[in-house]
């Protein structure tokens, strides 16, 4: 039998793979013309949680099929666009876990993550649009800024995530210490990763890729798990 923490997380990556196999088919034509919330308005008909997800999951799906189609002949950054998804997204699922095992579990943690798709999406085509034109190359303090600003909150998000040890009266907290260090670690990487296909240059486009690292799904802050 699976440990607390090990049910949480196992819960946490069904999530992606659940809204593929979705009984509602993804509607790419109205997705492409439209917003995220009038999208869940015009196809989520009976509203439950799991519909909610599948809707986020299959907005986001569409708009990425389209950044794909697109970029069909810059198939250079079209890699390095789908590389840098799959990296944001298992980011935010981590995130998710890591606020599920404080929290003591809880549905919210498994649901926020794929609610998160479309804002990332929209931030992804964005990249995009920047990483294709002249917008996203001139340079400048402020875009320097905005790095060194991301590069400093996750070092600060890991520094309070490695410092954390559960209360003595947090005994519904499902924590392991080295599950803990080992997904912290696969954080990490994932985040040297980003910056290194991002790179050094301080421009728009960079400035973009670094700040999207840090749209955490949830905060390391202690006081956000205080009752």
């Amino acid at each position: 039998m699976l440990p607390k923490s090990g049910l949480l997380v196992a819960a946490l990556l069904m999530f992606a793979a659940a809204p593929a196999q979705a009984q509602t088919a993804a509607n790419c034509t109205l997705a492409n013309a439209v917003d995220s919330a009038t999208y869940d308005l015009l196809t989520i008909t009976n509203w439950s949680e799991v519909d909610q997800d599948e809707s986020s999951y299959n907005w986001a799906q569409c708009r990425a099929a389209k950044l794909d189609k697109d970029l069909a002949t810059q198939p250079q950054l079209r890699a390095r666009l789908q590389t840098l998804r799959r990296q944001y997204r298992e980011m935010r699922a981590i995130e998710g876990q890591l606020a599920g095992i404080r929290a003591g579990g809880g549905t919210m943690y498994v649901h926020q993550v794929p609610r998160m798709y479309p804002f990332l999406e929209e931030q992804l085509g964005s990249l995009g649009a920047l990483a294709r034109s002249a917008l996203g190359a001139p340079t400048g303090q402020h875009y320097a800024r905005v790095i060194a600003e991301a590069k400093a909150d996750h070092a600060n998000y890991l520094k309070l995530q490695r410092a954390y040890k559960p209360g003595p009266n947090e005994d519904y907290v499902m924590f392991d210490p080295k599950t803990w260090a080992t997904t912290l670690n696969r954080y990490d990487t994932l985040a040297k990763a980003i910056m290194l296909t991002l790179g050094n240059r301080n421009d728009a486009a960079t400035a973009l890729g670094y700040s999207i690292l840090t749209h955490f799904t949830f905060s390391a802050d202690p006081d956000e798990f205080l009752n």
